[in-house]
């Protein structure tokens, strides 16, 4: 398994070694630790932990990769070798997010806190790296903005099983209605599976309390709510086996969102919108973001 970590602060190979030793439970002698950019003569190649390390610029000082022998036993998850390596060496640990966007990362404190961050990278040769935002103040960064990080939030998947069952239905329809199907934009179908799929993302977020983080930018769910408007003037233009569905669809959704909410608008200017305009979840989910 590899292993991937920016470290806030600069260690000394043997704390590095160290480090890594207590992570992986292995023994502190089954660790070859050695900068990319020095002599790779003297190393031990057979070692059961195979650790390079680059200097690097900006709000993180080391790159460390780190490559470990099939032969070691119960390998941690890179969240909890990260854990563990941060608060062995008292540093603060990066590693990379699911989520395909190159500037997320995972961080993690010495005492344990777990939150996300958007790291990013000059165009610069050598790059230089800047910690840019993080989901929870972290007491060694204390003049990193604290904020809700929202590419995260779109790339994080979401069931919209209602979606998926008019996608579906309409397709059996295609045949005796011939409804196009072309996924393209202007196409009603492709409107109707965009926009209710942004409006049922946001509704099944607000059921789970919005997992995973327990906020939700305000700009997202505004966004959700302008999904709705669009599935409103689709619904009176929709060719009619399309109509008929989407309806429903839109219906269940409706219902779950008026059962998460309360009448009441947190926006301004919003008087001529939607009744869906005039309802809020409490608490707001952006407070304090």
């Amino acid at each position: 398994m590899n292993y991937n970590f920016l470290i806030v602060d600069h260690l000394p190979e043997s704390q590095i070694s160290h480090s890594l030793s207590s992570a992986l439970k292995v023994l502190p002698s089954s660790v070859d630790v050695a900068d990319f950019d020095g002599a790779q003569s003297d190393r031990h190649w057979e070692a059961l932990v195979l650790s390079d390390y680059s200097r690097v610029s900006g709000d993180v000082s080391l790159a460390l990769d780190a490559f470990v022998q099939e032969a070691v036993s119960g390998q941690p998850t890179e969240a909890d070798c990260a854990a563990e390596f941060a608060s062995v060496s008292g540093t603060v640990v990066l590693y990379p997010a699911e989520e395909r966007v190159p500037s997320a990362y995972w961080m993690v404190t010495p005492e344990g806190l777990v939150t996300r961050t958007r790291l990013l990278a000059s165009d610069d040769e050598p790059p230089v790296y800047s910690i840019d935002a993080v989901e929870a103040a972290v007491p060694q960064l204390p003049g990193v903005p604290v904020m809700l990080l929202p590419e995260i939030i779109r790339e994080q998947h979401v069931p919209v099983p209602l979606t998926t069952e008019l996608m579906s239905a309409a397709t059996q329809q295609r045949l005796a209605n011939g409804l196009v199907l072309a996924d393209e934009g202007g196409n009603p179908l492709y409107e109707a599976r965009v926009d209710l799929a942004e409006w049922e993302r946001m509704i099944r977020r607000m059921g789970t309390g919005w997992h995973p983080a327990g906020r939700y930018p305000m700009d997202l769910y505004q966004e959700a709510l302008r999904a709705r408007d669009r599935l409103e003037l689709l619904s009176s233009s929709a060719p009619e086996p399309l109509l008929l569905l989407l309806r429903r669809a839109v219906g269940e959704l409706d219902e779950e969102f008026r059962s998460h909410t309360e009448a009441g608008t947190p926006f301004t200017g919003v008087e001529e919108h939607g009744w869906w305009w005039h309802r809020r979840p409490v608490p707001l989910p952006w407070n304090g973001t």
